[in-house]
């Protein structure tokens, strides 16, 4: 039987290498760090990959050979570490139970993750080939605070599955949902959040979104956010979207003040603050011209 370095040696792309010897590497680095078992770790990057790249009929086939569950048919991204994992314990005789997870995990992540699930699950997505917005923060990241990293990095798959109408894996989500109940917050910053709070505002139909970066006039906050509604019950309806948005990325509200019968809103997120109010309330207090001397942040705006 070939060693998993001669398989990669003779079956990866020159383009799987560089990303497998990146996580080899990566996650090496973070099991020192965590003090997780090097050796487990180094077998579960060299594997993680092993079916990446394959033909979608092929993986199928072994779908359907290993009596892996049905939905994994026609998804080479969801099915390829499964597969994996699966011939591991077949083929190649490796046992631990930690390392077979690891691989099989390594995409979706799920409840309950081991240390070295979440290290492999990361360094999968930080290796230094990985070239995507926000890439660097996670990197940064990963060797600070772990758990935060994996849910950053979950965050961040969801919100891109859910913007691109691809079905989400529940692993995924459940994963996302269970490290915020052992307490892990989202690490977003507090342009991301007021990003963020724009962003659901927009989606509930609010009108004449304002970003406004305060940070060098004041002593408060660093970005007040302006947002306009046709009616009470609208600002009543966006002042809830943009609570439960936040709340399920980890963010709760200092206070709360003003109420939709009044026609103001205002949200104090500590550096970020929200105020929602009715047109004609806007239009009365004309709160823009205080802060007129200020930049504005485009709500189109992403990491780099």
């Amino acid at each position: 039987m070939d060693s998993i370095d001669e398989y990669i040696k003779n079956n990866f792309s020159e383009k799987r290498k560089i990303h497998t010897h990146g996580v080899i590497e990566t996650s090496g680095k973070m099991a020192r760090l965590y003090g997780a078992d090097l050796q487990n770790a180094e077998t579960a990057a060299k594997f993680h990959d092993m079916f990446r790249g394959k033909d979608v009929k092929e993986l199928d086939s072994y779908i359907t050979e290993l009596g892996l569950p049905s939905k994994y048919l026609g998804n080479a991204n969801l099915s390829h570490g499964k597969i994996a994992a699966e011939v591991m314990k077949r083929d190649w005789g490796i046992k631990d139970e930690d390392v077979i997870n690891a691989v099989k995990n390594h995409t979706t992540g799920r409840q309950g993750m081991s240390l070295l699930e979440k290290i492999i699950f990361v360094a999968d997505a930080i290796e230094p080939s990985r070239d995507y917005p926000g890439v660097d923060k996670l990197r940064e990241l990963a060797f600070k605070d772990l758990d935060s990293a994996c849910l950053m990095s979950l965050d961040a798959t969801i919100d891109h599955l859910n913007r691109s109408g691809i079905d989400l894996d529940d692993d995924t989500m459940q994963a996302a949902d269970w490290l915020r109940r052992e307490g892990v917050k989202s690490y977003m910053n507090s342009r991301e959040i007021a990003l963020e709070s724009a962003k659901l505002l927009s989606a509930k139909k609010a009108s004449d979104i304002i970003i406004i970066d305060i940070e060098a006039k004041s002593s408060f906050a660093d970005y007040f956010i302006l947002a306009s509604g046709m009616h009470e019950r609208q600002i009543g309806a966006l002042a809830d979207e943009v609570e439960d948005g936040l709340a399920a990325r980890g963010f709760e509200p200092k206070s709360i003040e003003g109420k939709k019968e009044s026609g103001w809103i205002l949200m104090d997120y500590g550096d970020v603050i929200v105020n929602i109010l009715t047109r004609d309330m806007r239009e009365r207090y004309n709160i823009e011209r205080v802060w007129g001397d200020c930049d504005t942040l485009n709500l189109e705006e992403t990491d780099e």
